[in-house]
C-alpha cells in the first residue's frame, strides 16, 4: 500500500535568553568550571510554552532539566536586542559576501572586520545585515556548550517583530530594559523595498520626536496603542513591574519565535570533497598569461621612465632659463626698496618691544593684565582689563604709570584701558 507523503513537521526549539547582555568572561583552558561561572539568570521555554527563569539560586534539579530538554529539542540563544546592530544599506550589484565589511565603514565605528555579518534581506540594490562582535557570539556558544546545551543557532527579539503595515506606523515590544522599535523608511535603491529600521531604546525614556510622532502597535497587547505608557508604568523602575515585562514579551515570543541564525558565517563554503586538479593545458595557459603579464609591466615601466626622463628635462630647460637671461631694468630699485621695507619693519618691530616691555614694568605691581594688542600699519592699540571694575583712583594711577608712552583712555563698555601709540612711518610689507 503506497503511504502519503507528508511534510515533515519542524521540530519544537527550546528558547535559551539570558538576561546578561554581554556574555561572562570563561577561561576555555580551565579542566573545571564554577557554578558563577555558567549559571547566569536565563530565562527559557519551549516554543508556545511558558517561560521559566532560573538562576545561580535554583537547584541544581532546575538546571539539569533544562540539560535534559536540549538533549531532545534544538536550542536557540535569544540574545539581548540591545546587543545587535542592524544594518539596511544600498548595495552594488554583485557584492561578494566578504565584501560586505566595506559597506559598514561609513556607517560605525565599530571594527567591522571583527564583525560576524549574516544577511536578512539581499537584494537588487540594497542589503540588510545584522551584525554581532564575533568574539562576542563566540563567548555566548561556549558558555551554552559548557552548560550542556549544544545550540544550534542564535536569534534576537527583533526577528519576531512584525512589519508595520504603513511607514507612520511602528511596532514595539518592552523586553523589561528597553522599548523594541520597528519602522519603515524610504528605500534605500530604486526598486527595492522600503527600509527597516530598528531601535531598541530604554524603557523608562520618551521615544525620540521621530518616532514618538507614529501611530504605535504593542505586540504584547499590553498597551494603549498610541506608544507611550501611563506615568505611573513609565517612570516605575521597580523590580516587578520589569519582571512583569520581561514576562509578557518572553510569552509573546514563544508564540511567535523568531527565525534562527547560523553560528558561522553566511560565507558560502566550498562543497566537501571537490578539489581542484589543473590539467597540464591550464597549466601551461597560466604560466602563459603571467608571461605576458610580465612583458606588458616591463614595457609599461620602459615607456614611463622614458616619458618620466623628457619631463625632467623640460623641467630643468626652463629652471634654467629663468637664470641664463639679462636681468631686470629695475631691479637694482626694487632690490634698494625690498631693504628700506624690511628697515622699516624692524624699527617698527623694535620700537613696539620697547613699550609693551615699559608698560609691563610700569603695571607689574597691579593686577592689571594685558587684554589686546592690535597693530594696523604705523598705529598701535594695547589694552588692559582689571578683574574687577575698577575705581577712579586705581584708574588715574594707571593712567600715570602709563604717561611716559601715552594718554591712556578708559572704554567702560568693554571694561578695557586702552593706550594708542604712533610707530615708525607706515613702510610697505616687502614683497617678493
Amino acid at each position: 500500500m503506497r503511504r502519503s507523503a507528508r511534510p515533515a513537521r519542524a521540530a519544537i526549539r527550546l528558547l535559551v535568553a539570558p538576561r546578561q547582555r554581554l556574555a561572562p568572561l570563561i577561561d576555555a583552558s580551565a579542566e573545571t568550571e564554577t557554578d558563577a561561572d555558567t549559571r547566569l539568570r536565563v530565562d527559557w521555554c519551549l516554543e508556545g510554552a511558558t517561560p521559566h527563569t532560573l538562576s545561580d539560586t535554583s537547584p541544581p534539579e532546575a538546571w539539569q532539566a533544562l540539560t535534559r530538554l536540549a538533549a531532545s529539542h534544538p536550542v536557540t540563544l535569544l540574545l539581548a536586542a540591545d546587543a545587535v546592530s542592524h544594518f539596511h544599506l544600498a548595495a552594488p550589484r554583485g557584492l561578494k559576501r566578504r565584501e560586505w565589511p566595506l559597506l559598514l565603514e561609513t556607517v560605525t565605528s565599530e571594527a567591522v572586520d571583527q564583525l560576524h555579518l549574516q544577511a536578512l534581506q539581499r537584494g537588487r540594490g540594497h542589503l540588510e545585515l545584522i551584525a554581532l562582535p564575533r568574539a562576542e557570539l563566540a563567548a555566548w556558544h561556549a558558555w551554552a556548550q559548557r552548560l550542556g546545551l549544544a545550540p544550534t543557532g542564535w536569534s534576537c527579539a527583533f526577528l519576531a517583530l512584525p512589519r508595520p503595515a504603513r511607514p507612520d506606523q511602528i511596532t514595539t515590544l518592552d523586553d523589561g530594559s528597553h522599548r523594541l522599535c520597528l519602522g519603515l523608511a524610504a528605500p534605500v535603491a530604486p526598486g527595492a523595498p522600503e527600509t527597516r529600521q530598528w531601535l531598541a531604546w530604554p524603557r523608562d525614556w520618551p521615544l525620540p520626536p521621530a518616532w514618538r510622532e507614529r501611530e504605535c502597535q504593542v505586540v504584547d497587547g499590553d498597551g494603549d496603542g498610541d506608544g507611550e505608557r501611563d506615568d505611573d508604568e513609565q517612570h516605575d523602575g521597580g523590580e516587578a513591574v520589569v519582571e512583569q515585562a520581561r514576562r509578557r514579551s518572553l510569552t509573546w515570543l514563544a508564540a511567535q519565535p523568531p527565525a534562527a541564525l547560523p553560528f558561522a558565517d553566511d560565507s558560502g563554503a566550498r562543497r566537501q570533497g571537490i578539489t581542484w586538479q589543473l590539467q597540464r593545458r591550464t597549466r601551461w595557459l597560466a604560466g602563459a598569461i603571467a608571461l605576458l603579464a610580465l612583458l606588458d609591466a616591463s614595457l609599461w615601466l620602459a615607456t614611463s621612465w622614458r616619458e618620466d626622463a623628457a619631463t625632467s628635462q623640460r623641467q630643468a630647460a626652463a629652471l634654467a632659463a629663468r637664470f641664463v637671461g639679462p636681468a631686470p631694468a629695475d631691479a637694482q630699485a626694487a632690490l634698494a626698496s625690498r631693504a628700506d621695507a624690511i628697515d622699516a619693519l624692524a624699527r617698527r618691530n623694535h620700537q613696539l618691544s620697547e613699550a609693551l616691555a615699559t608698560a609691563t614694568a610700569q603695571l607689574a605691581a597691579t593686577p592689571w593684565q594685558l587684554s589686546r594688542l592690535a597693530v594696523s600699519g604705523n598705529r598701535a592699540t594695547l589694552a588692559w582689563r582689571y578683574p574687577e571694575p575698577p575705581a577712579p583712583v586705581v584708574l588715574n594711577r594707571a593712567r600715570q604709570a602709563l604717561a611716559t608712552l601715552g594718554e591712556a583712555q578708559w572704554q567702560a563698555l568693554p571694561g578695557e584701558l586702552s593706550l594708542k601709540l604712533s610707530l615708525a612711518a607706515d613702510t610697505p610689507e616687502p614683497t617678493p
